[in-house]
């Protein structure tokens, strides 16, 4: 059976594949690009269910819903029942890292940055490691 187009006059995006349907929706930017999310403040946030996930303008970062409490995800602090107590870090640097220009960073250590690679720390930043 060959499947049919429905045309964005009858309603339809146009498209044969799910993928086009999201490119065509404005939803996917290519089939291996990017994705567009809801952005928005805290104050904009809706009344979510467990795994929804957003963009917080506020703090620049993404956020998750797990059933109870918004959350970061991609990195910081994370523990159970909500609290943020533990942030896990690598060993080793093993590209290139440059702090960015105006902000402070910690680790915990030891570290080893590997040959050929460097972590650059910029005048006014400070990188603690403890």
């Amino acid at each position: 059976m060959a499947l049919s187009k429905i045309q964005t006059t009858s309603g339809g995006t146009g498209a044969n594949t799910g993928t086009d349907a999201l490119i065509n929706l404005g939803e996917r930017t290519s089939a291996t690009g990017s994705v567009q999310i809801a952005a928005g403040t805290t104050a904009q946030r809706d009344t979510p269910s467990a795994g929804h996930f957003r963009f917080n303008t506020d703090e620049s970062t993404f956020e998750g819903y797990n059933g109870t409490a918004w959350g970061s995800v991609g990195g910081g602090a994370t523990g159970s029942s909500g609290d943020e107590v533990f942030t896990e870090n690598d060993q080793a640097v093993t590209s290139n890292y440059e702090i960015t220009a105006g902000k402070n960073a910690i680790t915990a250590g030891p570290i080893t940055i590997n040959s050929g690679i460097s972590a650059t720390v910029p005048s006014g930043s400070v990188w603690t490691i403890v």
